[in-house]
């Protein structure tokens, strides 16, 4: 891993890419049971090591991903938030163009509550549309994250019943097994937002 680069910054927090003091704290992250309910598994320092060489890979080829956040005051690594192509094919879906990206985070329990995540999910959306030029975000979870499902709504995303599904990697008697998805439009983000008083 290189110095990091500052991707983009909020009013708290700095978006950027990973550094090898991250593996460790994100291990830990993801290590909480807490941070991982919704997950079929916590994960270990090797587990964590090898989805960051994912991600940094997915950076180098195609120029977005999922980035580090820290606190821009303490510089403290608080977790991930970012851009993501799934890895499963996600049943009856009908993307409104390729490739498939979702939004993501996952941020340590110790500051939930902060609005970390919708401020840093926010500013990569705005980024994914302007700056990317990306057709659609997606976001999906399982039905009873809820959580992870305001952060979606605050951020502008859209559900619809019809798009939700069951994961194809998990066994059919998992109670993760249904999931929602949210989705945005970059045609719809600019309708939004021309809608807005001035």
């Amino acid at each position: 891993m290189n110095d990091p680069k500052i991707i983009l910054t909020t009013h708290r927090l700095i978006l950027r890419t990973w550094k090898p003091s991250d593996i460790p704290l994100m291990a830990d992250i993801n290590s909480d049971p807490l941070v991982m309910e919704y997950f079929p598994a916590t994960q270990d320092i090797v587990a964590t090591q090898a989805s960051i060489d994912y991600i940094n890979q997915h950076y180098k080829k195609f120029g977005y991903g999922v980035y580090a956040v820290e606190i821009k005051d303490t510089h403290e690594f608080i977790g991930f938030v970012g851009l993501n192509h799934p890895s499963f094919e996600i049943p009856n879906f009908k993307p409104m163009g390729l490739p498939i990206v979702e939004i993501l985070w996952r941020l340590s329990s110790n500051q939930w509550g902060k609005g970390y995540a919708s401020e840093a999910a926010s500013v990569v959306l705005r980024y994914a549309f302007t700056e990317l030029n990306l057709d659609e975000i997606i976001s999906f979870a399982v039905v009873t994250n809820f959580k992870s499902r305001r952060v979606m709504e605050k951020i502008g995303l859209h559900h619809s019943d019809k798009d939700d599904f069951d994961h194809p990697e998990l066994e059919e008697k998992s109670p993760l097994k249904r999931h929602v998805l949210y989705r945005l439009t970059r045609k719809e983000r600019l309708l939004e937002r021309a809608a807005e008083p001035t």
